[in-house]
């Protein structure tokens, strides 16, 4: 009987060892929320492309607004020219008048549009609109990279706070098998009662080693979203949860959310936008009204008889009026297009702001349930760890017996791990909440 004790102490003291060395390289590298979520949106893939879809619509902004600059052009053409053949208004006379055959035009034009019904204003209104789009597009993609960041997160931290439920208890049972071999020894209990503790510490230890493996699983996960190497180990911030989340009232949310939500904002762009363009197509309605100066150089001089081997230079300047009839009768069935287009995106607002209203109230009524839930299992932990303390007292009185040792052992523990995902639960909903006003 001592050297089975002996051999059960040595087996305890070498998976505390093992336990400890696991531990540490699970919990090498430190790292916060904050700090998580920057890593990953520094080397996300899928934020780059959305970043240079954002410099994309920039440029195209750009491009837009040099529409008001003027417009300068240059041409030149050197050549050969022939010789006129002339006939009569029956063709039935043919002569060849000859012609100075080097060929020389030159000219430089410039022009500048004064009015063309507000076009030009407003494709850079809507080039800036889609900007705007592109960027609040990126904003809601960084926000998703964030939140699935610290879900992961979260998970890691909840399966590593098990883990320590689950190695806690192992102590405890171990050393609940060190008394429970000194009452054996005294013929005060039965080997039914060493085997059965013999087997809770077993099931403990496979249940912390699936534990353990479960957080590589996700750590190899965050690691790829991170950036950072295969190795790498996420010991989470151990203040978190001491950290306090006030949360504001339901109508402050709200009110955060219409301003803040993501896709509350982009819908209301793409309001604007539909907007725009129905302005643009009633501009095409409209006259274009513009400057305009030329000057030509060329060489020969063809308004004469012989024509004349000589440069001569013509410019000239003036206002000029430019209007398409075509669109008296287009233009129509464009702009309904354009109102109908208009009526969807304002109906596509409305809906957003709904949804929103609804998915904020949801997020709010989880978030309260999630506090809720922890303060319940906080009060059912102080009773399991009561009656636990109670059995175990009774037990080893002889007053009990061990199947309710195991009851009570099997309840405490259950209730710890419901603490202890409680409160991971809490903080993800909250985090949850924030996400959906628009403000992670």
């Amino acid at each position: 009987m001592r050297g089975i004790n002996v051999s059960l102490i040595g087996i305890g003291c070498t998976f505390l060892f093992f336990t400890a060395r696991s531990q540490d390289s699970l919990r090498n590298t430190p790292l916060t929320i904050a700090e998580a979520c920057r890593l990953a949106v520094e080397n996300s893939t899928q934020l780059k492309i959305a970043g240079t879809h954002t410099l994309l619509a920039k440029q195209e902004t750009g491009i837009e607004r040099q529409e008001r600059l003027p417009s300068l052009s240059t041409s030149l053409d050197y050549g050969y020219l022939s010789n006129a053949d002339v006939w009569d208004s029956h063709f039935s006379h043919h002569e060849r008048a000859g012609l100075p055959h080097p060929l020389t035009l030159f000219s430089v034009t410039a022009t500048e549009t004064l009015f063309a019904g507000n076009r030009i204003n407003n494709a850079i209104r809507l080039a800036t609109l889609e900007e705007q789009i592109a960027f609040l597009q990126q904003e809601k993609n960084e926000t998703d990279i964030k939140f699935l960041v610290i879900a992961r997160y979260l998970d890691i931290y909840r399966l590593l706070n098990q883990r320590s439920v689950y190695i806690n208890n192992t102590l405890l049972a171990r050393q609940r098998l060190k008394n429970i071999l000194s009452l054996r020894r005294q013929g005060m209990v039965t080997l039914n009662d060493q085997l059965r503790t013999e087997l809770t510490i077993s099931d403990y230890e496979l249940t912390t080693r699936k534990i353990g493996n479960g957080v590589m699983e996700l750590n190899n996960q965050l690691n790829i979203v991170l950036g950072l190497p295969d190795s790498s180990r996420l010991g989470p911030d151990t203040t978190l949860l001491q950290q306090l989340l006030v949360p504001k009232s339901l109508n402050e949310f709200l009110g955060v959310a219409y301003l803040e939500n993501h896709e509350l904002k982009i819908t209301g762009r793409e309001k604007e936008v539909a907007e725009t363009r129905v302005r643009l197509l009633k501009g095409e309605r409209l006259p274009e009204i513009g400057l305009f100066a030329e000057s030509n150089l060329q060489r020969p001089f063809l308004n004469a008889i012989p024509a004349i081997d000589v440069y001569y230079n013509v410019w000239r300047a003036g206002v000029g009026i430019k209007y398409d009839i075509s669109s008296i009768y287009r233009s129509p069935r464009k702009i309904k297009a354009g109102l109908i287009g208009l009526d969807l995106a304002r109906q596509q607002d409305s809906l957003q702001r709904q949804n929103l209203t609804v998915d904020v109230k949801n997020a709010y009524i989880k978030y309260n349930e999630s506090v809720d839930e922890l303060n319940t299992y906080r009060r059912d932990l102080r009773s399991a760890e009561e009656n636990y303390r109670s059995v175990e007292k009774r037990y080893f009185n002889q007053l009990a017996l061990l199947t309710d040792l195991i009851d009570a052992t099997n309840t405490k523990t259950e209730a710890e791990i419901k603490v202890v995902n409680a409160e991971i639960g809490t903080v993800y909903t909250y985090y949850q909440l924030l996400r959906t006003i628009g403000t992670l």
